[in-house]
C-alpha cells in the first residue's frame, strides 16, 4: 500500500476465535486508504496463518511473524512498520465502528490535531458501557494542558491508547514507543503521551468496541507482576509530576495519581499501600481531588480495613 492514510495495528497473539471480527471490522472501513498491520507475536493456535490468509486476499493488510514479546514489543514493532500518516492501534478481540477511519481522519486533518480522542462501548455479556467525554466539546481542539486537566477532573482521563487516532510524525519525533516487558503498558504511556501533545481534539463518536473478556490481563490475576508495574509506574509518574512547574497542572496530575493508587491497593488487596517512596497517607489526602477522593483518601489513612469493606460494596 502506498502512501496510506493510516495505519492501524493489530497486536496477534492466540485469539484465533476473535480475530476475524475484528479484522472484518477493519477491511470494511469506509476510508479504504488504509494499511492493516498485523503484528503476530508467535500466537501457536493458527492466529498466524489466519493472519496470512486475510494478507493474500487483500493487499492492504501485511503480516509481521515474530517471537513472543508481549503487547508493547508487538505494537511497538507494527509503529516502526508504519507507512500511514496517522496511526491507530486496535486490539485484536476487539473491533471498530465502519466509519471510524474517516470520520477519525477528518477531524485530525481539518482541525491540525496530533491526537484525536473518541469514545468507546466497553460491552460484557448483553451490557454496553459508554467510556464517553462528556467534559469536552464535539470538534474542538485542546491545548495538552487544558485537556489533562478536564478530563482528569472529570474523571475522563482514560488510559487504553486504542481510544484516540495519533498523527505517525507525532509518535515518532516524540520517541512515544511502549515501554517494554511490564503489563499496564497503557497507563504507563499516557502521561507521556498527553503531555507531549499540543493540539488534542475530540471526536463525540463511540467507534472502538472493547470486548471485555474474562481471559484478559486485567481480569487474569498475575498479582506479584502487577502490582511490580504499578510500582514502577506510580513511581515514574511522581518524578514526573514533580518536575513540572505548572502548579494547577502538577495538582491535578497528583490528583490523578492518587486516584489510581487507592484503585490500585483496592484491586490488589494492598491494605499497606504499595510502597511507593513519597507515596504516603499524607500525600494521598492533601493531593486528592474533590471531597470523593478525600474521603476515600482520609479512609485508606485511618483504617485501612474500612476502606477496603467499603470498596468491596462497590
Amino acid at each position: 500500500m502506498h502512501n496510506p492514510k493510516i495505519s492501524i495495528i493489530v497486536p496477534v497473539y492466540n485469539v484465533r476465535g476473535e480475530l476475524d471480527r475484528c479484522l472484518r471490522s477493519l477491511l470494511c472501513q469506509t476510508l479504504r486508504n488504509i494499511q492493516i498491520i498485523l503484528v503476530d507475536d508467535g500466537s501457536t493456535d493458527g492466529s498466524g496463518e489466519l493472519c496470512d490468509q486475510f494478507a493474500s486476499s487483500d493487499p492492504r493488510v501485511e503480516v509481521l511473524h515474530k517471537s513472543n514479546g508481549g503487547l508493547s514489543s508487538a505494537r511497538n514493532a507494527g509503529l516502526h512498520a508504519a507507512k500511514g500518516e496517522w496511526v491507530l492501534y486496535v486490539d485484536s478481540d476487539d473491533y471498530i465502528g465502519l466509519n471510524s477511519c474517516e470520520l477519525l481522519l477528518e477531524r485530525g486533518e481539518r482541525l491540525g490535531a496530533e491526537i484525536v480522542v473518541g469514545d468507546a462501548l466497553r460491552e460484557a455479556a448483553d451490557v454496553k458501557i459508554k467510556l464517553g467525554h462528556e467534559s469536552l466539546e464535539d470538534g474542538r481542539v485542546y491545548s495538552s494542558r487544558d485537556y489533562v486537566i478536564k478530563t482528569i477532573r472529570a474523571s475522563e482521563f482514560y488510559a487504553p491508547v486504542w481510544l484516540n487516532l495519533y498523527r505517525r510524525d507525532f509518535l515518532l519525533e516524540r520517541g512515544l514507543f511502549f515501554v517494554e516487558g511490564i503489563l499496564h503498558e497503557d497507563m504507563e504511556m499516557q502521561p507521556r503521551l498527553f503531555l507531549s501533545a499540543n493540539r488534542i481534539a475530540y471526536a463525540d463518536f463511540a467507534f472502538y468496541h472493547y470486548v471485555d473478556r474474562s481471559s484478559s490481563i486485567m481480569n487474569a490475576g498475575k498479582k506479584d507482576e502487577r502490582l511490580g508495574a504499578m510500582r514502577d509506574i506510580y513511581a515514574a509518574w511522581k518524578k514526573a509530576f514533580d518536575c513540572i512547574d505548572d502548579k494547577e497542572l502538577r495538582s491535578v496530575l497528583n490528583g490523578h495519581l492518587c486516584r489510581c493508587y487507592l484503585r490500585s491497593c483496592l484491586d490488589l488487596r494492598c491494605r499497606e499501600g504499595l510502597g511507593v517512596d513519597g507515596i504516603t497517607g499524607t500525600f494521598l489526602l492533601l493531593n486528592s481531588i474533590g471531597m470523593r477522593d478525600r474521603l476515600k483518601a482520609a479512609l485508606f489513612r485511618i483504617s485501612p480495613a474500612f476502606y477496603f469493606w467499603i470498596g468491596e460494596k462497590g
